[in-house]
């Protein structure tokens, strides 16, 4: 039976006159395509209404969140020196992340079905926490990376005369480990120095957290302590986090270095055959933080207390501003703490800050026992290294001096007297009677008028019966100013003693 196409009505005809073959075959064709068409369309509309590709999508988004913190956290672990993050540098840790934060971010964001603005917003949280993974989970250094063993049983096959693979880089135990992973050209400057300057003392830093606000004060800070004649040089590393600095040529001991730079901040690695170190910068010891109102007002019940905390800091300006504040003041309480951290800044090594010693000392010399014999071998010390470079010596610190058991007091001041005495006639007049046989001895051996005449006002207030012949010798002297200077101190010893004028006065 056929059907007719033009009228619908049926018919019956042999099977051999029906439609050729051919034609029938894409007749057929075509009612399969459209049959399959149906089909997708009739899955595509299950899958929508009963939402199976959004949740396909969250479940793939959670699961490269998952794989994501799993891979940076066991990275950075002790038991991940083996993973393949650890064998890319840095900024290719973050392409890494940022690729999977795309991924995941979007994924999320398609998960949404009716809430689609909360699901957007999801995905940019998702996308921001994993692209913030290299820097929560920070990836530990990989040994192949530094010189591993077996990298430095083959020296020869490297090729490297500086000997970057076989550095032996040696990872602190405990909490402590490298945040850096190095390229071959971040350390080389370093290693070029040691080859270079084999015999002048060559140390490195790689400080994590230096950058152009804190770095000239870096700088100072390491040139002082390291007690270098030449200036680091520094060299930044964009992209990695941290900066270079090479030191030479310095005379102290790699164990010194590393104390010195444990005080900048937390250590993580050290290598004492390179001498380098690497170092998580504390910034709260060089920046400064916003002004406190104890740190200016005298009557503030916190001043000494966070002028103390200043004193802590590695910015030699902050502790300059601290000391003199601290000097201004009367002590009252802390005097002991004060007084301790301030022989302890001047036990370390000054560099060539006369101000920064200067300032250092005369808070010490207010907040110190005079009868503390330390502090007495702390200011002598720094009273001497200023005489030594021509600087001027504060007053404050010579009156210190003369009220502790140090028998070399007066001799300082007696040697500064002689260079100015107008400046330290005072000084000496308040010794008393201990230097009275020094200044007798420049009386009758100096050439100088000027100190003559001082010397003899001086004996005029310390003098005892010793300085009267001496004086006396003074009293006919063509030097009109002297001879009334000897005269005026005669008269006033003689008082003093209980005797009469001098006949020469009368």
């Amino acid at each position: 039976m056929v059907n007719c196409s033009k009228c619908g009505h049926e018919f019956l005809c042999d099977r051999e006159k029906l439609i050729p073959k051919k034609p029938f075959a894409k007749a057929k064709k075509a009612i399969s395509v459209q049959h399959s068409q149906k089909t997708r369309e009739v899955i595509q509309s299950a899958l929508v209404e009963t939402g199976l590709i959004q949740l396909v999508c969250l479940c793939a988004s959670l699961f490269i969140v998952a794989g994501c913190v799993w891979l940076f956290y066991n990275a950075s672990s002790e038991m991940g020196s083996s993973s393949f993050l650890s064998m890319l540098q840095q900024p290719q840790q973050r392409s890494f992340a940022l690729f999977f934060a795309c991924l995941s971010g979007g994924l999320m964001a398609f998960a949404g079905r009716r809430h689609k603005f909360i699901f957007i917003l999801l995905g940019l949280l998702t996308a921001v926490g994993v692209a913030s993974l290299p820097f929560v989970y920070p990836v530990k250094v990989n040994p192949s990376l530094l010189g591993s063993h077996e990298g430095a049983a083959h020296p020869e096959e490297n090729g490297d005369v500086s000997g970057f693979i076989s550095s032996g880089l040696k990872q602190l135990p405990g909490e402590n480990g490298s945040v850096q992973n190095y390229g071959e050209g971040d350390l080389k400057p370093l290693f070029v120095a040691i080859d270079r300057k084999e015999d002048q003392g060559v140390l490195g830093v790689w400080v994590v957290g230096v950058n152009a606000a804190n770095r000239d004060m870096v700088k100072a800070y390491l040139k002082r302590m390291a007690q270098s004649e030449d200036e680091p040089i520094f060299y930044d590393r964009k992209g990695t986090g941290g900066g270079l600095f090479v030191i030479t040529p310095t005379p102290i001991t790699f164990k010194e270095f590393v104390d010195v730079i444990s005080k900048m901040g937390k250590v993580t690695l050290q290598d004492k055959e390179r001498f380098f170190v690497e170092v998580i910068l504390n910034r709260d010891k060089f920046e400064a933080r916003p002004a406190s109102a104890a740190l200016q007002d005298e009557r503030h019940q916190y001043f000494v207390l966070a002028n103390l905390k200043e004193l802590s800091c590695l910015d030699i300006r902050r502790v300059i501003a601290a000391a003199k504040r601290l000097a201004s003041v009367d002590p009252e309480k802390m005097r002991h703490e004060v007084s301790a951290k301030l022989v302890e800044l001047l036990r370390e090594p000054w560099g060539r800050d006369a101000e920064y010693v200067t300032a250092l000392a005369s808070a010490l010399v207010v907040w110190a026992d005079p009868a503390d014999a330390e502090a007495q071998r702390v200011v002598y010390y720094v009273a001497t290294e200023l005489k030594k470079a021509d600087c001027e010596i504060p007053a404050s610190l010579v009156r210190f001096l003369l009220r502790g058991p140090e028998e070399k007091s007066f001799a300082l001041l007696l040697d500064e007297w002689k260079k100015d005495p107008q400046k330290w006639e005072e000084e000496c007049k308040a010794a008393g009677p201990t230097g009275e046989a020094a200044i007798i001895k420049v009386l009758n051996e100096s050439d100088d008028f000027v100190l003559k005449r001082s010397a003899a006002r001086i004996l005029g207030e310390i003098g005892s019966e010793a300085s009267l012949s001496a004086l006396k010798a003074f009293v006919g002297d063509a030097d009109n100013e002297l001879r009334l200077c000897s005269e005026l101190s005669l008269n006033l010893i003689e008082k003093r003693l209980g005797r009469g004028a001098s006949p020469a006065v009368r």
